[in-house]
């Protein structure tokens, strides 16, 4: 078994951010797709004392650049009005595995950025994995 820490990082991130959280994997080696998948997991875990706070979180980790577009143009921009206290696991990691693949967040390992869901990476113990999520800069 292979402990690996998880941060998630976002440019003028609030304060209220998503976790730091541990990862436990059978072996060293996996793919981008399932180290996102079990990192969802262990966050929504993380933060289920408070479904809210979830909620408001991971719309900010994985919210596309699309679905703002989106609501941008009905007039405002919500964060997902369901709140409940059982999250739905699945949809949140198939919107993180869409929102990765859209270029929302990216995903470092060891210092290297990995760009492919399907990529096979190796983790090391005391090796950082980072999410970082992507926003644009303001006015261009």
């Amino acid at each position: 078994m292979v402990d690996i820490e998880v941060r998630s990082r976002m440019p003028g991130g609030s304060g209220d951010d998503v976790p730091a959280v541990l990862v436990q994997l059978a072996d060293d080696r996996t793919t981008v797709r399932e180290l996102i998948r079990r990192t969802v997991v262990e966050q929504i875990w993380e933060l289920r004392v408070d479904a809210a706070r979830c909620r408001r979180i991971l719309d900010r980790q994985y919210l596309s650049d699309d679905d703002l577009r989106m609501q941008a143009s009905t007039g405002a921009i919500r964060m997902s009005p369901q709140v409940s206290a059982d999250l739905d696991v699945t949809a949140e990691v198939a919107r993180a595995h869409r929102a990765f693949a859209r270029g929302t967040f990216v995903v470092f390992v060891g210092g290297r950025q990995v760009v492919d869901l399907d990529e096979e990476v190796a983790l090391r113990l005391g090796e950082p994995v980072v999410f970082v999520r992507l926003v644009a800069l303001a006015g261009g």
